[in-house]
């Protein structure tokens, strides 16, 4: 018996030992990456715990994929710094330790992501030396020859003189801020960018003036042009600064710790007649401020569980009224079109069905063999509005735009859908602009309208719903709606989504939410990631709790 006990005893201390001898694998937690939005080549260093002393067969994730052995600089048990390698995607972060991974992070690529430049007065200026054709017109592409433009283009753009109408500072005086506009990088204007040439399509709203070129660098000296608006005039009067709020609560988020909830928040857009869009606050302070037109958040699982957290943006944005003048006879073929702005703005999608027999019978029997772009405009809208009938209360549920084509009613989402695929099913480039409309009482109701691009001219403005008689206390009085929504558009219009913004999931296995008939046409709201997702959210229309 005294032997089985020693025995025992020893068998015991041996267990006990191995037991406290063991190191139990903590679980890895990221605390920063920065920076949080990288280049292919830059240095980014995560910083956290638990990550062991050495590498060993750890391993870090990025957007699904695992960094090979060349890419990692160095790993301590409290930071890591690796070399970012090309054909990184957006998405997730993971750092694994033994099989044990850590809570996700957010990154993304800087080549989708806008960041200020800051310039340096260390390095020569571009400088211009040639522009040509010296013909220009909206849409007309034109060669600026010269120097130190840089060999890519990166956040350099290219500006020119537009006819936007001065705003008036505090003192009384004339502010300029917006009297330059760039070619815009979302109507595809930059083709060509080296250190001595650039290639750009002229932007819509440039006018006669000047131009120059901004780099990183500095502003190059301004060039004069002259810009021929042969096929009508466009201008922007009466700008407007609204202070909109956007927020979502996310509540009972009693998910698995391990799992992560990433809120997209739809930013106002930027474009001609509305040139700013700033965050001026938000609460929390966002991972990524802007990307992809959204603002990010993150919300691991558990950790704000139970109750409310509320994600609240607050932007200051600038839009001015647009008014048009079209010259029909003088518009430019389709054929001269930018090809990547013509198949991007043409195309049947999620949300415009342009490609549908329906949609294309009715342009048949409506437009017979008329091919003018603008007078194929002028006789959808004026059947539009005089053969549906406009619900002034958005429509819910899982209900189609196409509906209208048999019910001979629709609410403005309908209005807008239909009226961008019957331009699309013509080819002639359009857009359904998604945002909010701002009526006398500084409410802010969710709203849709259309832009078409007419050659030789631009962007052109219709607001189909307002057109056909929707019920709106707008600013403007004495308006006759029919007329003036074809062409022109209030500055109570805040535009969110110029088009569907297709954004990709951060992770293959997560789980995505998309809002339909919403202030903004974006494929991904919400990405809740992990093994257990728990939660609620709710996201409040906009607000405007402020008017200059």
């Amino acid at each position: 018996m005294r032997t089985g006990g020693w025995i025992c005893a020893a068998l015991l201390f041996v267990i006990v030992s191995v037991i406290f001898g063991m190191r139990i694998q903590q679980k890895p937690e990221i605390e920063s990456i920065v920076p949080p939005v990288g280049s292919p080549g830059d240095l980014i260093i995560i910083t956290g715990r638990d990550f062991g002393a050495v590498r060993d067969t750890s391993y870090v994730e990025f957007g699904g994929s695992r960094l090979t052995s060349s890419s990692y600089i160095s790993w301590t048990d409290t930071e890591i710094k690796v070399i970012l390698p090309p054909n990184i995607q957006d998405g997730l972060v993971f750092v694994g330790v033994q099989n044990v991974r850590s809570k996700p992070a957010f990154f993304a690529n800087a080549t989708t992501a806008p960041v200020a430049v800051t310039a340096s007065v260390q390095t020569t200026l571009p400088i211009i030396t040639g522009i040509s054709p010296e013909k220009l017109s909206p849409g007309v592409l034109m060669t600026i020859s010269g120097s130190n433009f840089g060999n890519s283009r990166d956040k350099s753009k290219v500006y020119f003189s537009s006819n936007r109408e001065k705003m008036q500072a505090e003192e009384g005086a004339a502010d300029d801020t917006f009297e330059f506009i760039c070619a815009d990088e979302n109507d595809f204007d930059y083709q060509y960018w080296s250190d001595s040439e650039i290639r750009v399509y002229v932007p819509d709203g440039a006018s006669d003036g000047v131009v120059f070129v901004q780099t990183s660098r500095g502003k190059s000296a301004q060039r004069t042009v002259a810009v021929d608006n042969k096929a009508g005039a466009k201008s922007f009067i009466t700008p407007k600064t609204y202070v909109i709020q956007v927020s979502a609560d996310i509540e009972d988020n009693s998910s698995d710790r391990d799992s992560s909830i990433i809120l997209r928040v739809p930013r106002p857009f930027e474009s001609a007649a509305q040139p700013s869009a700033t965050l001026i606050e938000s609460s929390p302070e966002p991972i990524i401020p802007d990307f992809q037109h959204t603002v990010i958040h993150q919300a691991q699982g558990g950790k704000y569980a139970p109750g409310k957290r509320r994600f609240t943006q607050n932007f200051a944005v600038t839009v001015y009224e647009t008014r048009t003048n079209v010259v029909a006879a003088r518009l430019n073929p389709i054929s001269s079109v930018n090809k990547e702005l013509y198949s991007a703005a043409t195309s049947a999608d999620e949300i415009v069905p342009s490609a549908n027999e329906e949609i294309r019978a009715l342009l048949s029997s409506v437009i017979g063999k008329e091919r003018n772009p603008y007078n194929i405009a002028v006789l959808v809208y004026n059947y539009m509005i005089q053969n549906f009938e406009i619900l002034n209360t958005v429509r819910t549920g899982r209900v189609s735009p196409l509906d209208m084509l048999d019910s001979k009613k629709g609410d403005a989402y309908d209005f807008a859908v239909v009226f961008t695929a019957l331009m699309r099913a013509a080819g002639i480039p359009s857009y359904t602009d998604s945002g909010v409309l701002v009526g006398v009482d500084l409410r802010a109701k969710n709203h849709w309208w259309c832009e078409l691009y007419l050659p030789g001219f631009g962007w052109f403005p219709v607001d189909p719903a307002l057109g056909a008689g929707m019920e709106y206390q707008g600013w403007k009085k004495d308006v006759d709606a029919a007329t003036f929504y074809f062409g022109n558009l209030d500055g109570q219009h805040i535009l969110f989504s110029r088009g569907l913004n297709e954004i990709k999931s951060s992770s293959p296995n997560s789980k995505t939410v998309q809002k339909s008939r919403s202030f903004a046409l974006q494929s991904v709201w919400e990405e809740a990631s992990g093994k257990s997702i728990k939660y609620s959210s709710y996201w409040a229309d906009p607000s405007v709790i402020g008017v200059y």
